[in-house]
């Protein structure tokens, strides 16, 4: 260890007072590249190698085509850090992220809020495509992407996810993601919570305002096996905080599903295409209405069985939000 050097001189100038806090596209920035900040948060995030498996047969570079059988999430994750697909024609890198095993002790580096979505979506690269996030991965690491922030806004829904090449194309339940949307209108919350009926309007509004975040699979076996689809229902419209991986699904970035793409579909689905992913924390909160700093949020993990959230009647006041992300960026909004 080095010897410690005190300064005694009373002509050291004495140091410049603290900046204040920047906007989010100065928050997260500068960073080191995405690859260095990785390697170096080596002892938190892991690959997508399962405890006590083989080193994975493919490499973490190139699409994979998956083998005839793959029987569950653990070979698969061990066997394929980016997943693997029929045709192997996904983004490769981005699953990689995907599929990262990220201390659940990371704390955030920053507290998102519904209009940093709309400045995240405007500072993408111009030529962000589906397949090429490592061409780009400088860039967008500048922005946040890999790096552990967190997100205070209401559970609009929690579903099943779909067949995907990340998780090698399995459709069990314990081999898939949960696909979740995290909304921010207290007034939708209140009736999801009280388990109205909503209108065909209000559903569009439900997935074209919604921020996505992902709990994979391998990620709730190692780290949180109490994380259930069970768990999670009975928490829908209230206020929850979730901590996760930033990261821009470019897979989705285009009109038909990103309602922030520019000339998006009236027929999209996601707010947009930056996620958090996977979700390495999710808390509800218990006590009236929470703050990022407030003491009434309790893990998902710790919520006891008897708590009485299913028939709640309104989700928490709060102020009225702002615009939401899809009409921050000028491209379609949802519906009313």
């Amino acid at each position: 260890m080095p010897d410690v050097v005190v300064d005694n001189d009373p002509n050291t100038p004495a140091p410049e007072p603290a900046a204040p806090p920047a906007p989010i596209s100065r928050r997260l920035m500068p960073f080191a590249p995405l690859v260095i900040a990785m390697l170096a948060q080596s002892a938190l995030i892991g690959t997508g190698t399962h405890p006590g498996t083989e080193t994975a047969e493919h490499g973490p570079d190139t699409p994979a085509v998956c083998a005839e059988e793959i029987p569950t999430y653990q070979e698969c994750h061990s066997e394929y850090p980016n997943g693997c697909s029929k045709a192997a024609g996904y983004d490769a890198y981005v699953n990689l992220l995907k599929n990262q095993l990220i201390s659940p002790d990371l704390a955030p580096l920053v507290a998102l809020t519904r209009d940093d979505y709309g400045r995240l979506e405007q500072s993408l690269p111009q030529d962000l495509a589906k397949t090429n996030h490592e061409q780009f991965m400088n860039d967008l690491s500048a922005l946040g992407d890999g790096h552990v922030v967190s997100l205070i806004g209401y559970l609009y829904y929690a579903k099943k996810g779909g067949k995907e090449s990340s998780n090698c194309q399995l459709t069990e339940p314990t081999d898939i993601d949960y696909h979740i949307g995290i909304g921010f209108d207290p007034a939708l919350a209140g009736k999801l919570a009280a388990r109205t009926k909503l209108t065909s309007a209000e559903h569009t509004q439900v997935n074209q305002s919604s921020a996505i975040v992902e709990m994979t699979p391998h990620w709730r076996a190692q780290f949180k096996p109490a994380w259930s689809l069970d768990a999670l229902a009975p928490v829908v419209g209230r206020q929850v905080r979730v901590v996760g991986q930033l990261l821009v699904d470019n897979e989705h970035y285009d009109p038909h599903d990103d309602c922030a793409f520019p000339g998006a579909s009236a027929s999209c689905w996601r707010a947009s295409v930056w996620e958090l992913h996977p979700v390495t924390r999710f808390q509800v909160c218990t006590s009236g209405t929470c703050t990022e700093t407030s003491a009434g949020w309790t893990d998902l993990e710790d919520l006891p069985s008897t708590l009485a959230l299913t028939h709640s009647t309104a989700a928490p006041a709060v102020s009225p939000a702002p615009a939401t992300p899809a009409a921050a960026s000028g491209s379609v909004a949802p519906a009313p």
